[in-house]
């Protein structure tokens, strides 16, 4: 009886958002890691749009958020770089939407014991056929700049916790002066900034 259900053909879970893959299902989780209709929400606080990835891109893309009129919202262009504020005390998440696709790439710093971690990740699927993107990051201080260089690691909604397993950026507590920092980053497509 086991080896039938194993053998079963089953449809995709995400069959309602579009998908028409079938599997058998035993290998149904292989599928839903690389299944590109994957439901992906969107990083903006209080938004609570939940779909595909195409269909989170329209979202944002439309009339939905107004991008660049307060100090957590920014639209971004590949290969431009863009300075921002981040405020520990007020807001840990900075939201980037690409100009002319529409990607939304998330920025947070997470409060440590030793200083602050920076992560930079992209709302979307883990299907093949979607470009990798690198980043450049730079904490902005007087007279000094740290700066890392990493791929943009896909993610499917805001992570409320570090997860270990993220690039991420430290700063040290020598380089911060109180919850208000400035920072830069800028976006490639491909491994551009990933050995800077």
């Amino acid at each position: 009886m086991e080896k039938v259900i194993e053998a079963s053909i089953v449809p995709c879970p995400n069959a309602k958002h579009g998908c028409k893959e079938t599997t058998t299902y035993c290998n149904q989780s292989s599928h839903e890691k690389v299944c590109k209709f994957v439901r992906c929400s969107c990083p903006v606080s209080n938004c609570n749009y939940v779909s595909s990835y195409s269909n989170l891109k329209s979202h944002a893309c439309s009339t939905a958020h107004v991008w660049g009129e307060d100090d957590i919202h920014f639209q971004l262009v590949i290969d431009r770089p863009r300075i921002f504020n981040m405020n520990l005390g007020r807001k840990k998440t900075v939201v980037f939407k690409e100009e002319k696709e529409g990607d939304l790439i998330v920025v947070q710093a997470f409060k440590g014991l030793e200083g602050v971690y920076v992560t930079v990740n992209r709302i979307a699927h883990m299907a093949p056929g979607i470009r990798d993107l690198s980043c450049s990051l730079a904490k902005l201080n007087e007279y000094s700049t740290l700066r890392s260089g990493s791929l943009v690691k896909k993610i499917q909604k805001v992570r409320e916790k570090m997860h270990l397993e993220d690039d991420l950026m430290w700063i040290p507590p020598k380089m911060l002066s109180g919850d208000h920092w400035k920072m830069q980053i800028c976006i490639a497509y491909g491994y551009k900034f990933i050995h800077i």
